[in-house]
Order: C-alpha cells, then structure tokens, then sequence
C-alpha cells in the first residue's frame, strides 16, 4: 500500500495555498498570518491520498454515481480557462484587505489550477496552486462517504477522510450544475466553507462567483472569487478546428 497523508497534510484549495500543515497552522506573527491566509484564499481545502479503499458499500456505490452524475454536463468539456478576481478580507488582527488578479485553467479528467499575478511580498512562492478538490469526482478516492439525502433538486453529502487526522468531517451540495457548496470541519474548532454561484457559457456550468468562509482557531478571513472571460475547448470544437 502507498503512503497516506490526511487531509490537513495535503493540498489546500486554491493549493499551493494550503491549509495548514501541521505546525504550521499555529505560525506566530503577521507573516505567519498572511501565510496561511494565502494558502486558504483560493478556497476550499484539497485533497490527494494515496492507498486502498475499503470494498464499496451501497452507499458509497450511490456517492460514485452521483459524484459522476456530477460531471456529466461538463463532459464534452476537454479544457477551459478565466479570468480571475479574488477580494480578501481578514476579519481578526491585523484587519488586512486586499485583492488578487490571476487565471484558471481546467483540463479534463481533473486537473484545475490556478495562477495569481503580482502576489503580495507575503504571498511569494503561491503564485501557482492546483484545485483539483472542487472537481467531485475525484472525491471517492479521497473521502468516506457517512450519509447521502435529497433535498429537492439538491444532494447533501456526509463525507470523512480516509485517513484520521485534523478533519472531523466534511459537507458538500451537488446539483444539475456540479458543486454548489463545500465545508470542512475541524477538530479544533475551526471551519472552511466555500459557496460556488454557476453561470453557463457556452452551454456549460462554470462557476462565476465562489465565497469562502475560513474560520480557524488562530484568524478569519472571507473570500469572494469572481471569474469571468471563460474560453471553453469541446470535443466538438476540438474536432471541428482539427478537421476531424
């Protein structure tokens, strides 16, 4: 079997702007602060383990269904990219606001990034980080899945990592147009949540706004990501420029 990491040992949406690693979520000072406040500021909280899930329950294969049900409108999908506005506000000492510019790209199955432009000095060495997480269907290999419900056209997920450590569990809403919403919780306390508003371009879901809520032991701070001038690659785009 691979090596495991938890949840709080990998990737943190926007990753590289990780949640915290272990010690390093208690680092003292501005620096510190503005550290993890960057790790957190493109949302949500990734995720990437490695080992060997347990033999599928009914409903854990229910939670693969839906999980892929998720992507199927996006399917035809084989990349896109778009512009990429973030308004930060740390709501506890020091008070900091400030905003990001950057792009993100997507590439089929799962492979989503984002690239900030001109960081603050305190975020240099962020300027690249992976998304992967918000993509539902990479959740099977990552989460456990304790609870499926329907609540009109929405789907609430009860998740926990595979591997115990800092996560105590994690919420998730799905409908026609993918993700809709996504929290961690925490066992000491704090909690990530992170809202995501679709638009369709093009005939497909994206999002247009995501809103992060961080609220950890040690500061909080807000988010509001805006996204805008996607440029969507079809299959059928893709074959139709290649001469297919």
């Amino acid at each position: 079997m691979n090596e495991t990491k938890t949840a709080t040992e990998r990737q943190a949406p926007f990753d590289k702007l990780r949640v915290t690693r272990g010690n390093q979520r208690h680092a003292a000072g501005v620096p510190g602060v503005m550290r993890h406040l960057h790790r957190v500021a493109a949302m949500a909280a990734t995720i990437a383990l490695l080992g060997e899930a347990p033999a599928p329950s009914a409903q854990a294969e229910e939670a693969a269904r839906v999980f892929a049900m998720s992507g199927t409108r996006t399917a035809a999908v084989q990349s896109y990219t778009s512009r990429l506005h973030v308004d930060v506000a740390l709501r506890s000492f020091p008070y900091l606001r400030f905003h990001l510019n950057g792009t993100i790209s997507f590439k089929r199955p799962n492979l989503y990034s984002v690239h900030f432009e001109h960081v603050p000095w305190f975020g240099k060495g962020f300027e690249d980080m992976k998304m992967d997480p918000m993509v539902p269907s990479t959740w099977g290999e990552h989460y456990d899945v304790t609870s499926l419900t329907r609540t009109g056209d929405r789907t609430h997920i009860e998740m926990r990592d595979k591997v115990d450590g800092h996560i105590k569990g994690v919420h998730a809403e799905l409908d026609a147009d993918g993700l809709r919403k996504i929290e961690w919780t925490y066992l000491n306390g704090g909690d990530i949540g992170v809202a995501v508003t679709p638009v369709i371009v093009s005939g497909i879901p994206v999002p247009a706004t995501e809103d992060a809520d961080i609220k950890l032991p040690t500061y909080h701070v807000i988010c509001h990501a805006t996204f805008s001038d996607y440029k969507i690659v079809t299959d059928t785009a893709y074959d139709a420029a290649s001469g297919r």
